[in-house]
């Protein structure tokens, strides 16, 4: 059962969404490399170096995008209940995780294209930033933004809201909290990948053809390129990688979050004795009252 009030504040959530999305990166930048590869239709990446080229740029940026993801999700669920006077709901969990998400991809859009743009021309950081705004105009830095909102809208709706809901949900129902973390991982993993993909397609095509090709200077015109070449499931091309990547770092997000929040509820409640208590009540205040 949740407590009244969360002793965690959105400010520490912020901090906490900071650490856990470098955690993510680092495990799971191969993932990112096979995706990006795939969707180009370029070919994969087999060295180390490869896989992990655009590492300190990722791990520069998502710290940050899930550092707004956890932080605004909070505030924004801190004013529903506030404002409604009632606990939060499952739409509300929802409505604040998608919200929080779109926030987020004003950083994630200009930093996944320089990234795009080292893996496809192999060149280091600081070489490929130097030649991308010495070639186009400073506000190209934000090309492939509208698709990105979208994805960033439902990949967070779907591991910051879709999967405490779905936690609770299983708790209810007398499953263990081993079984329903796992269970409402893969489920809100899944969503947040195969819905938000076909956006994170558009937006990589955008990101690695820039304005060399016409075929792919707007959204609307990426998204009939990519139609024209092979119908619907073309939009999917890379979800294996991006889904793996994208339940692994639904896991390892929540856990982290659950372990530090948890602790930090431990700390500030003697009531709150040893670890499992702890971790639980985190995981019903990370989207509670």
């Amino acid at each position: 059962m949740a407590p009244a009030e969360s002793r965690v504040t959105p400010l520490e959530h912020t901090a906490i969404g900071a650490g856990a999305g470098m955690l993510e990166v680092i495990v799971m930048q191969p993932m990112v490399a096979f995706k990006n590869a795939l969707q180009e239709g370029r070919p994969l990446p087999r060295t180390p170096i490869a896989l992990y080229r655009g590492l300190v740029i990722n791990c520069c940026s998502m710290a940050p995008i899930t550092a707004s993801q956890f932080g605004t999700s909070r505030m924004l669920e801190q004013a529903i209940t506030r404002y409604t006077g009632n606990d939060i709901t499952s739409a509300g969990r929802f409505v604040s995780a998608a919200a929080a998400g779109s926030v987020s991809a004003l950083i994630g859009s200009p930093t996944e294209l320089i990234i795009i743009q080292q893996q496809k021309k192999l060149t280091p950081l600081v070489q490929e930033a130097k030649h991308f705004f010495s070639t186009y105009p400073a506000t190209s830095i934000y090309r492939g933004l509208a698709p990105c909102i979208g994805r960033e809208t439902l990949y967070a709706a779907g591991y910051l809201g879709l999967c405490p809901v779905l936690y609770d949900t299983l708790r209810e129902k007398d499953y263990s909290p081993s079984t329903s973390m796992i269970a409402s991982g893969i489920i809100g993993g899944v969503f947040a990948a195969a819905a938000s993909h076909p956006f994170d397609t558009v937006k990589t095509r955008m990101q690695a053809y820039m304005y060399s090709k016409p075929e792919y200077l707007t959204s609307a015109a990426t998204a009939r390129t990519i139609y024209a070449e092979g119908g619907p499931l073309n939009f999917w091309r890379g979800l294996l990688p991006r889904m793996t990547r994208i339940i692994g770092a639904t896991f390892l997000l929540i856990n982290v979050r659950a372990a530090v929040v948890g602790y930090l509820e431990e700390q500030r409640d003697p009531k709150l004795n040893g670890s499992a208590a702890a971790a639980e009540a985190a995981l019903a205040a990370a989207s509670g009252p």
